[in-house]
């Protein structure tokens, strides 16, 4: 019985080690998903308090897009607009009604490339009232995921952004 009370004495630090450790790993993760804004920045999320051909929209530069994709999205952005009857104004017009925040971001795996998209809309005082999110997915994979990226998936995420304005402030 002594030889069993022994080892366990000398086993229970190691299992604590290595419990600590596992626990330490744990703690490090990073958060997935996109950015958290705070709760007190963020108003009721719901309609449109102002609707139809009276709102106005601006997008804020997305950063972290390759150049060439940034000037295509802006492009098919402001495109997809004009066909759908959304106003996009200049970012510094006085009569702006909404800020449009976002971000994209590619990501890749053996199974291909997803292109992810995350858009805030905010007011003139910067209290966010509406989040959607998208994604399009391509075939292929590489080191960098945006080598995957085509400009028809660019085109038709901002086909589906603007889409998804139109249903919120007209709905």
């Amino acid at each position: 019985m002594h030889r069993l009370s022994a080892s366990l004495t000398r086993l229970v630090p190691i299992v604590a080690l290595l419990a600590f450790a596992l626990a330490a790993c744990a703690a490090e993760r990073p958060p997935l998903g996109p950015p958290v804004i705070s709760p007190t920045r963020a108003g009721k999320l719901g309609p449109a308090p102002v609707k139809g051909t009276q709102a106005t929209f601006t997008f804020q530069t997305v950063t972290s897009v390759p150049g060439e994709f940034s000037y295509a999205l802006e492009d098919d952005l402001k495109a997809a607009a004009a066909a759908r009857g959304l106003a996009i104004v200049a970012a510094d017009d006085p009569t702006v009604t909404y800020q449009v925040k976002g971000y994209l971001s590619a990501v890749g795996d053996v199974n291909g490339i997803l292109l992810v998209y995350v858009w805030d809309v905010f007011d003139r005082s910067g209290i966010r009232l509406h989040r959607f999110s998208g994604q399009q997915s391509a075939k292929g994979r590489g080191a960098d995921p945006w080598s995957g990226v085509t400009i028809g998936m660019i085109e038709a995420a901002a086909g589906e952004t603007i889409d998804a304005l139109v249903a919120w402030s007209h709905g």
